[in-house]
């Protein structure tokens, strides 16, 4: 979940730091720069590891405790992107909270 979170981040650094224009070159030139590309490898990591949770836990249980990511990156995105949170926000991150609690009930 951690490297998940780490890859998405890495990703939107990368690409607000690049000019990425619609052309083949400006796209190639953002995807091989170094934060977008390490940024994937991360990601791609997370997605490894995700099929050694899969294998020992339920999917039932596996995925819903992954929903549990949306919550962390709209706190980190508020933190370190200053993104703006609001009650909505708020709300709906409570009830992926609440959805995740009922479901390991």
């Amino acid at each position: 979940m951690i490297l998940a979170i780490l890859g998405q981040f890495l990703l939107k650094k990368g690409v607000i730091a690049s000019t990425l224009v619609p052309s083949i070159g400006s796209f190639l030139k953002t995807v091989f720069s170094p934060i977008v590309f390490l940024g994937f490898v991360v990601y791609g990591i997370s997605a490894i590891l995700w099929l050694f949770v899969l294998q020992k836990f339920p999917l039932s249980v596996a995925y819903p405790a992954l929903s549990l990511t949306y919550v962390v990156v709209v706190i980190l995105s508020v933190f370190l992107l200053k993104e703006p949170i609001n009650s909505f926000k708020i709300a709906g991150m409570l009830l992926i909270i609440l959805g995740v609690y009922f479901l390991f009930k």
